[in-house]
């Protein structure tokens, strides 16, 4: 009865009459469409149901009629209203991205929506202009609260694009580095939201393409948003530049209110297919993303709101090619905190080679004049802005990672379990090291499982395998600029993947051979030597109680997260 409350409270807020009650509905709906929804009880409570949020053809109390369209701003036709419509089947963890609801969250909604006087008189419609541009089209709604909201909950946001249906297949996660950090622009110190004249000459020039579709006019509508992309960072460098003229500093990234863990992300990519967790996890990435409101809101209606999986070969092409710009504007808002003299240099160290080409051909100069204020110390500014990362927001790093950034003879994390502590300390030497040096990362798998029992227990760890690239900058010949000998492997507790490759079992006391027999491997019969020996084959008569454990540690120690893994990229190595 509690749940049917709960339904009927959230059901009756998207519905409200008025035209500002209206905009903002659909803006949340926009935003929340692709979420298993579930009423947040705690961490420790695993929640009854999950929902999705739909445009219904019937009204509360009724049975749902969704409207059928592709895409979540597409012409709904008649009127409708927005339901709460329960998920019903297996929960399945690739398609598993859970958004809480709660009375407080929506008092944060109301407040940030409703606070700040606005006024609309003319909803928009969804015509393709319209469909192409949500800066325009929302433009009434408070940009702040546009911003906040995706902050507040920025793990789901980023999530909707790394593991939804856009990133799915070698050509569209190429577009990223295997392991990255990301963090944000805090709203106070980003233009597009404190200043409105800045925002009214800059919001025609990030549309997004996509909206046509035939491949005649693919190369021009690439042409064309490119343009306005990189007239849209000469505008954004010139008001940063006469707003700051001493440059950006740690107050500019945003600090999750001190007590916000969606501040710091990790993102990962498995080939064909990504994942994000919370936290700062590995050693320090070669690059990291600082994005600001305009970056966010692009990828989100770029990768998810706008993107039809029913769409042509030219629709996906811009949505990808696009993709491409989104990084190289995160990375270039990255660039405006290190020193001013080494960025070219470092900007060279991640388009290395054919790289050089895009760099020229393809986006806006960085800029090499306007300082930073963050005070720099060393040889290596891009390690020590990471490292200025975990030092100025370590309060909000809810997966602190001495397994990867060792420093000393503790390896283990602070509140791991005594299992835990074990296997911690058994594969620290092996994390993070570079295939040059430990030659078993060139065989490994890009994501495995590790399963290690003791005394009634069961640790899970991700086994990653971050491949290396001269550049990330082209949508194909993925494999010309690949550099393996700089492979190197994270280690971390938990499900950090959808797709397991592989799964490795080890008992407790077995742990310290299972690390020296990776560190052992020099050839693919060495590798075969320690897969007979510690792994989990498809052939194997017990297979299916191994593949499942997993989830029944998902569902122990992260019940909203847990779902049933995918099989179909399981290698019988």
């Amino acid at each position: 009865e509690r749940e049917r409350e709960q339904v009927r409270t959230w059901e009756t807020w998207f519905n409200r009459d008025g035209k500002r009650q209206q905009l903002a509905a659909r803006w949340l709906y926009e935003h929340l469409f692709l979420a298993h929804l579930y009423f947040d009880q705690g961490e420790d409570h695993e929640p009854e149901h999950f929902f999705t949020l739909e445009r219904s053809l019937t009204p509360p109390g009724e049975p749902v009629r969704p409207v059928a369209t592709r895409r979540p701003n597409d012409d709904p036709g008649d009127r409708f209203w927005y339901r709460l419509r329960p998920v019903t089947g297996t929960l399945v963890h690739k398609t598993h991205i859970t958004f809480a609801l709660s009375d407080a969250k929506r008092r944060r909604m109301e407040s940030l929506l409703f606070d700040t006087p606005w006024e609309i008189d003319t909803l928009p419609g969804y015509s393709e202009e319209e469909r192409a541009n949500p800066f325009t089209t929302f433009a009434a709604l408070p940009a702040r609260a546009r911003y906040q909201i995706m902050l507040d909950d920025a793990e789901y946001f980023v999530r909707t694009f790394i593991r939804g249906p856009v990133c799915r297949g070698q050509i569209a996660t190429d577009v990223i580095r295997d392991r990255f950090w990301a963090v944000f622009q805090d709203p106070d110190h980003d233009l597009y939201i404190t200043d409105a004249d800045y925002r009214a000459r800059v919001s025609d020039l990030i549309a997004l393409p996509g909206q046509e579709d035939s491949l005649l006019k693919l190369g021009p509508e690439w042409i064309k948003y490119t343009q306005r992309r990189n007239d849209y960072l000469r505008h954004r460098a010139e008001a940063y530049r006469a707003e700051q003229p001493q440059g950006p500093g740690w107050n500019d990234i945003w600090g999750g209110e001190g007590d916000n863990p969606n501040a710091l992300l990790t993102i990962f990519r498995h080939h064909d297919n990504s994942s994000v967790r919370k936290g700062l996890i590995g050693d320090y990435p070669l690059t990291s993303w600082v994005m600001d409101y305009p970056l966010f809101e692009r990828t989100y209606y770029s990768l998810v709101a706008n993107f039809d999986v029913f769409g042509s070969v030219s629709h996906k092409a811009q949505t990808r090619l696009y993709f491409d710009l989104i990084r190289n504007g995160a990375e270039q808002n990255t660039l405006r905190f290190l020193p001013a003299d080494t960025r070219k240099q470092v900007l060279k160290n991640w388009y290395q080679k054919t790289g050089q080409l895009k760099l020229r051909i393809s986006y806006e100069d960085v800029d090499t004049e306007v300082p930073t204020a963050i005070d720099y110390r060393s040889a290596t500014p891009m390690n020590e802005f990471n490292a200025g990362l975990l030092s100025q927001f370590g309060a909000l790093n809810v997966r602190p990672d001495p397994i990867n950034r060792c420093g000393g003879d503790n390896c283990s994390r602070a509140d791991a379990t005594a299992l835990e502590r074990d296997v911690e300390q058994a594969l620290s030497p092996i994390a993070s090291q570079p295939a040059a040096r430990l030659p078993v990362v060139d065989h490994m798998p890009e994501a495995s499982l590790l399963l290690v029992d003791g005394d009634g227990e069961q640790a899970v760890y991700s086994l990653l395998r971050n491949r290396a690239h001269s550049n990330v900058a082209f949508m194909f010949g993925e494999s010309l600029r690949y550099q393996p000998e700089k492979d190197t492997l994270t280690v971390y507790p938990g499900v950090l993947l959808s797709y397991p490759n592989f799964i490795f079992r080890v008992a407790r006391d077995d742990l310290k051979a299972f690390a020296r027999t990776m560190q052992a491997v020099e050839s693919e019969k060495d590798f075969t030597g320690l897969v007979e020996r510690f792994g989990v084959r498809r052939t194997q008569t017990d297979f299916w109680t191994h593949f499942h454990a997993p989830l029944r540690y998902m569902e122990a120690h992260e019940p909203t997260q847990a779902g049933i893994l995918d099989l179909n990229r399981y290698l019988n190595l």
